[in-house]
């Protein structure tokens, strides 16, 4: 249970994550929008920043957004030659209310 102004920290995928693009190539995997089911029977969804707003702020959670962004990496891949391009989300949010003993 999250108490008043208590901080919830979000990290998932994000939206045109490079998994995300392998996946949508093969409409079998292909769940819903930006929802697939990998090959080990894994079901993942991409988020984007709104889908945030939506699930956390007020008209979800109730949660005051402390921070949104994106988080975006190039790994390097030397030996093969290749790169691969990550993004996730990330969200802060406090519960409103002040923290009393």
């Amino acid at each position: 249970t999250l108490k008043p102004g208590g901080t919830l920290v979000f990290r998932d995928y994000g939206r045109y994550d490079e998994a995300q693009m392998k996946l949508g190539t093969s409409r079998c995997k292909r769940l819903g929008d930006n929802f697939y089911v990998k090959s080990d029977g894994t079901r993942c969804y991409y988020f984007d920043l709104d889908d945030l707003r939506r699930l956390f702020g007020e008209g979800g959670a109730g949660l005051e957004i402390i921070e949104l962004k994106y988080l975006r990496r190039v790994y390097e891949n030397r030996s093969q030659d290749s790169t691969r391009t990550r993004v996730w989300v990330q969200g802060r949010f406090r519960k409103p209310g002040v923290l009393t003993n």
